[in-house]
């Protein structure tokens, strides 16, 4: 299992929300009423939901987990159009959260399909193993 203290992805999610939480005082809440809140807790939750994967003891939960951050980056960039497009929130502003958020689904959905790669060779190996 990763350790949370070693998994780039999650150096990357907590930068992204860094980079929000330092955002979100620039949005106009008249114009975008409870996105603000929206966005902070979609983007804290994909750096907690990392470093809950990385300690959960078994491979299924550890994708569980880092699908859900991928889940919550996802809601994230919902969040940030949405502010975009009201004006809620400046188009710089808007693209610099954007880009890290990017970033951290690259790399998420990397390490997803590793970990789906590796599953699939293990499990080719026991096939052939038995069938010998």
């Amino acid at each position: 299992m990763a350790d949370s203290r070693r998994l780039r992805v999650l150096d990357a999610a907590e930068d992204l929300a860094a980079t929000v939480f330092a955002s979100v005082d620039r949005v106009n809440v008249r114009r975008a009423p409870g996105v603000r809140g929206q966005l902070v807790r979609a983007a804290s939750s994909v750096a907690a939901n990392i470093a809950e994967a990385a300690n959960l003891g078994t491979e299924a939960n550890f994708k569980r987990q880092l699908r859900l951050s991928l889940a919550s980056a996802n809601e994230a960039a919902s969040h940030l159009r949405i502010l975009r497009r009201t004006g809620a929130l400046d188009p710089l502003t808007v693209a610099r959260c954007d880009s890290k958020r990017a970033v951290v689904c690259k790399m998420l959905v990397a390490l997803i399909r590793r970990l789906e790669e590796d599953e699939a060779r293990a499990a080719n190996g026991r096939w052939r193993d038995g069938a010998e």
